[in-house]
């Protein structure tokens, strides 16, 4: 049985997209902690960055003042971000 063209392609496309993300799956998964089942930070981290550079108090963490300079913000973020991945 012959399929169009244009449906047998499509099939290839599928597939292929199937394909290349159970490999970035199965890499991330053996590589990084993205997948990992005894710890999960959440959305916390990105939650409170987010706060931080948007000028708003965190949902998350304790009202900060909000006369942080951006220059400022920023090294708390990264301390922040530094201080969950050591965890």
């Amino acid at each position: 049985m012959e399929m169009e063209p244009e449906l047998q392609a499509a099939l290839v496309k599928v597939g292929a997209f199937v394909l290349v993300q159970a490999l970035v799956y199965l890499i991330l998964s053996q590589s990084s902690s993205v997948f990992s089942r005894t710890k999960s930070l959440g959305l916390r981290p990105a939650r409170r960055m987010l706060a931080l550079l948007a000028g708003e108090p965190s949902p998350v963490a304790p009202a900060r003042s909000s006369s942080l300079s951006p220059a400022l913000a920023a090294d708390l973020i990264k301390e922040r971000f530094v201080e969950l991945q050591a965890e």
